[in-house]
Parts: C-alpha cells; sequence; structure tokens
C-alpha cells in the first residue's frame, strides 16, 4: 500500500510541474492516469505469484 501512495503522490507532483510549465492542467487525463494506476495495482496484487508474468 506504501508503493502505491508512492506512486500517486508523484504523479500528483509531476503533474503539477508539468501544467506549471506548460500551462495544461488537464485533469480528465491526470483522472485516467491515476484509475489506470489503481487498477493496474489492484489487479496485479490479486493474482497469485506463479500466475504472473512479464
Amino acid at each position: 500500500m506504501k508503493n502505491i501512495l508512492g506512486l500517486i503522490m508523484g504523479s500528483i507532483a509531476g503533474w503539477l510541474i508539468w501544467g506549471y510549465f506548460t500551462d495544461d492542467f488537464s485533469v480528465e487525463r491526470f483522472f485516467m492516469f491515476l484509475m489506470g494506476i489503481i487498477l493496474g495495482y489492484l489487479f496485479g496484487r490479486s493474482k497469485p505469484k506463479g500466475e504472473r508474468t512479464i
């Protein structure tokens, strides 16, 4: 859980820095990115370790 919170906080910081330099604070893209991170983490965590492939 600590890893996912760190990833979310890092993505928020990156979004704020990117938005500051480009004046493009696109909330829709950021929300889709966060939902992808969270869903990927939850689905990846729910599989047993023997089934994971890269």
